[in-house]
């Protein structure tokens, strides 16, 4: 999409901003630029911003913040964040979330980051959520159909997230640890090594590793998930 055919939202600035206690249900936006959007962490997670059977379809997001929010049924397919940006989206809570399609510059962490006495907070609420999920059998993210720049940091359980088997593998803390993923020809000049060192400082117990669907050099890393399964390194499919 050229930039001058992204819509822009009502309002002086097209932004999308949530305060605490802030709930946006039923929103679908098709084709929207939303510059200056922002959900940020508030003081108690019981009143973080949720959002609720959202979609957003060929969007771009420009300047915007997302911190500790909780996403419910919501799917974006395809997103464009310029080059010199990068989306930031922290410590969120997801469950039915899906990412698909081409979705460039964004990066899932689990983590406030420097926000005194919060992080503590959203690390309990968030793991919390996670186990409600794993207990009711539900799921938290699906990624098995985007491709592009998408960095999953970990945090969220793998077995919470949906995943595309072929350029899509789990790691666990004890194979991280074993460092057989070392033996794998090429690996140390992937984004797989980036990955896999992230994880090994993360403690925590399993991740995703992602390879990218428009990547030039897809066979090649496909070869080295396969490589990965066949030593142990990751686990089988």
């Amino acid at each position: 999409m050229q930039p001058s055919s992204y819509k822009k939202l009502p309002g002086s600035t097209g932004a999308l901003r949530a305060v605490p206690g802030t709930v946006v249900e039923d929103l679908h936006l098709d084709g929207y630029e939303i510059f200056g959007g922002s959900a940020e962490a508030v003081d108690d997670p019981r009143r973080r911003p949720v959002f609720r059977r959202v979609t957003l379809r060929d969007c771009k997001a420009r300047a915007c913040t997302l911190e500790g929010a909780l996403l419910d049924e919501v799917t974006v397919d395809g997103l464009v964040v310029d080059d010199d940006e990068l989306l930031r989206v922290a410590a969120c809570a997801f469950r039915r979330v899906v990412l698909r399609g081409a979705i460039r510059n964004l990066l899932v962490v689990p983590g406030l980051g420097v926000h005194p006495g919060l992080p503590q907070l959203y690390d309990r609420a968030n793991g919390e959520h996670w186990v409600e999920l794993l207990s009711e059998g539900d799921w938290a993210l699906d990624i098995s159909e985007v491709s592009g720049s998408l960095s999953l940091r970990p945090g969220i359980p793998a077995r919470l997230i949906r995943r595309d088997p072929l350029t899509q593998v789990v790691m666990t803390s004890e194979q991280v640890a074993s460092g057989a993923w070392r033996a794998v020809r090429g690996i140390e000049r992937t984004r797989l090594r980036t990955q896999i060192h992230v994880f090994g400082m993360s403690g925590c117990r399993d991740t995703v590793l992602i390879v990218d669907k428009a990547s030039a050099d897809l066979a090649e890393q496909v070869d080295m998930l396969r490589e990965l399964q066949r030593t142990g390194a990751v686990l089988p499919d």
